[in-house]
């Protein structure tokens, strides 16, 4: 039988210029030379490069550029309506393909913090089946298992300064609130001052958190000078926010983990004189998982 030679194309058809073409996808994007050139990796120069010599290709110029502006031609829009989807499939296609094989070979083992927040779970929801493992993490102990290498990748409260974990990603900036009984004095209001989060006990995490990490997360001062009390100590959030119903103290959450911790007894008010908290996903320096980028990259668009 006679061997058919694909060649760099089919036969009687150019061949696609595939560099170029996503090039122009990514600067449709951020209408931007320079920005492209970053997320391409390449000098500015070699993007007006790889346009010119896509436009050449084309026979009509494909963007109109001026001195303050980047705008699509009519057939540039055109070109953009079938190749940016047809790029975002390639790419999708491939990480896809890619998560699989690494995937197969070791999942990635994911710690957290308390909840699972939506984006972390969409995120998770779009790495291969049975990609990744979660792994709930001590409330007061954030960055053991990591170091440790018993997690691969962790979502925890910011900050962390530790040696051997690398900040992947920053996300979910979110202001902070208190939870209180339903029977609280407090829990008739719409927010709680710096002044009555003073004469409010708190409950703390229970663990080995460094004092920069619990400054942030259970301070001691408010940015205005008031002295918070810490009466009582809980080792999960679950078994705080139990206390919290059973007694008069209060505790400290994010905005965004109080949606995901409601219960009919307890009233979630926001404290405007604290400090907004985020999120990180860390990784261990020494021991980085394949799937840990791809993972981050379906955060971003997810919290986008």
């Amino acid at each position: 039988m006679e061997r058919i030679d694909p060649g760099p194309g089919l036969p009687g058809l150019p061949e696609l210029p595939l560099r170029e073409l996503e090039c122009f996808s990514v600067l449709v994007h951020h209408l931007h030379f320079g920005r492209t050139a970053d997320v391409l990796g390449v000098s500015q120069g070699r993007v007006s490069q790889m346009i010119k010599r896509l436009e050449s290709r084309v026979g009509a110029p494909v963007f109109e550029r001026t001195s303050r502006r980047v705008e699509l031609t009519a057939l540039g829009r055109m070109l953009a309506d079938q190749v940016v989807p047809a790029f975002r499939r390639l790419r999708e296609g491939f990480d896809a393909a890619r998560a699989s094989a690494v995937a197969a070979d070791r999942p990635l083992r994911i710690g957290f913090q308390g909840v699972v927040h939506e984006p972390v779970a969409k995120a998770i929801a779009g790495l291969p089946e049975h990609a990744a493992h979660l792994v709930e993490l001590p409330w007061g102990d954030p960055f053991t298992q990591l170091l440790r290498g018993e997690v691969d990748a962790a979502i925890v409260l910011a900050p962390c300064h530790e040696k051997g974990a690398r900040v992947v990603l920053e996300f979910s900036r979110q202001p902070m609130c208190v939870a209180v009984s339903s029977t609280h004095r407090l829990a008739r209001g719409t927010a709680v001052s710096a002044g009555e989060l003073s004469r409010l006990g708190l409950i703390e995490p229970l663990g080995s958190a460094p004092d920069y990490w619990r400054q942030v997360n259970a301070p001691r001062r408010t940015p205005g000078g008031h002295e918070l009390t810490y009466s009582a100590g809980a080792g999960t959030i679950q078994e705080a926010l139990t206390t919290v119903a059973s007694t008069r103290l209060g505790l400290l959450l994010c905005e965004a983990s109080t949606r995901y911790v409601r219960r009919p007894d307890i009233r979630h008010l926001p404290v405007p004189d604290l400090e907004p908290t985020s999120l990180l996903l860390l990784e261990n320096e020494r021991k980085p998982h394949g799937l840990t980028g791809r993972f981050a990259e379906l955060l971003v668009r997810n919290t986008g």
